[in-house]
């Protein structure tokens, strides 16, 4: 019995040993790397096309709505000219059927049909009776008759004031559908050109990281973490990436005023306040691989890129919202190299970077990342939160630290 739970548990040892034991991760080539960089600059052309064709629509249907909208202006002015025409009419019928009333006095004299026949019967010749008889006849038939033609132009033009009107409600309709169309375009339009900027930004930031890999490695094959073997200084421990500020924003999800709805934040934002230029630092020694300093960045800024080798685990940093950049790719830092100066969207700040649009005051964004990712976008879909290795002060404390060092 007790031979049977002991080969149990040594069974059962065994399995757990061999389920937990780490299965060896291969480092990514340099070949990799380049295969990337095409894929990259593959869906850049892309994005590039789609951009064009929701650009194409949305001038077309900015074309329809033009036309629908002068075809409303001009409805719009038929329906006030029918308007003003019926308006006339009906001043003028008034008007003749007073003239009728003041002639058939004169005609007749005094009311009545006898007061007619008095004005007939008076005539002194037959010839006088033939054209008094046909005066009043003529008299009365055309103004009756240019009565009806004046009320049946009445109801055409108020047929064509209703026919005016569904045309002007049908055209309303297509505007608005076309508006709907557009505000569609704009927000796809608006998505590809954020992600075309980054990538943009991405594709030639990478072009720089394969140009460095390209110098060091032997090869294509060469995965990169032993090209780095030799380049990548070794450090224990990662320090604060300013000397001064506070966590405004933590990792994680939050509301953003920015944007209006809750979204996943990747990073740790250290703000530094606006009194004056805040600089920043490598929060461990290590291989700048990717630095974005042109000042074009729409959302993020200027940043830079560093791998680090702390205790023989690799790791990968970010800095972002950077007013300036010092230092290049391929470049050794240590804690005490100075990458650049702190930025923020917002005028009268010493970091005032007007490029930067997802930036709302002097801050920088720190992304903290497993591995050696080579990209911003890397860095951020395997970022955690920096906390888990910096020291900062408590959640929630808005406490200024200092120095990079003191614990808290």
């Amino acid at each position: 019995m007790y031979k049977k739970i002991i080969i149990i548990i040594f069974v059962f040892i065994i399995c757990i040993t061999t389920t937990f034991i780490p299965t060896k991760t291969h480092a990514k080539t340099l070949g990799q790397l380049k295969n990337e960089l095409a894929q990259a600059q593959k869906e850049y052309e892309e994005n590039q096309n789609q951009k064009e064709n929701l650009q194409n629509n949305i001038d077309y249907s900015n074309k329809e709505i033009k036309s629908s909208q002068q075809a409303i202006d001009q409805a719009q002015k038929d329906i006030t000219a029918a308007g003003q025409k019926i308006q006339d009419l009906n001043v003028e019928i008034e008007e003749k059927q007073a003239q009728i009333k003041e002639l058939m006095k004169a005609v007749q004299l005094t009311d009545g049909d006898i007061a007619y026949l008095d004005y007939i019967f008076g005539s002194e010749s037959m010839t006088d009776l033939i054209h008094r008889t046909t005066i009043a006849e003529e008299i009365s038939e055309y103004n009756d008759k240019l009565i009806d033609d004046m009320n049946e132009t009445v109801e055409e033009s108020k047929e064509l004031q209703e026919e005016l009107e569904k045309k002007q409600i049908v055209l309303e309709e297509k505007i608005k559908e076309y508006e709907k169309k557009i505000e569609s375009y704009g927000a796809s339009l608006s998505s590809i050109s954020e992600v075309q900027v980054d990538k943009e930004v991405e594709i030639k930031q990478l072009k720089e990281t394969v140009n460095y890999y390209s110098k060091i490695c032997k090869s294509d094959s060469q995965d990169i973490t032993s090209c780095l073997s030799n380049q990548l200084p070794y450090d224990t421990v990662f320090y604060r990436p300013t000397d001064y500020g506070y966590v405004s924003s933590e990792y994680g999800y939050r509301n953003i005023a920015l944007y209006g709805y809750t979204k996943m934040h990747y990073a740790t934002d250290i703000g530094v306040g606006v009194s004056s230029t805040r600089y920043v630092y490598a929060s461990a020694a290590g291989k700048v691989v990717g630095v974005e300093n042109s000042n074009s960045n729409s959302c993020g800024g200027n940043y830079v890129i560093i791998q680090h080798n702390i205790s023989g685990k690799y790791y990968t940093t970010a800095y972002a919202h950077m007013k300036s950049v010092s230092v290049s790719v391929g470049q050794s830092v240590t804690k005490d190299t100075m990458l650049g100066v702190v930025g923020g969207n917002r005028y009268g700040n010493p970091g005032y970077t007007p490029w930067d649009k997802c930036s709302t005051g002097q801050h920088i964004h720190f992304m903290m990342s497993n591995g050696l990712n080579n990209s911003y976008s890397q860095v951020q879909n395997k970022s955690f939160d920096p906390r888990t290795l910096v020291n900062f002060p408590p959640v929630g404390s808005y406490r200024y630290f200092n120095d990079r060092t003191t614990r808290y």
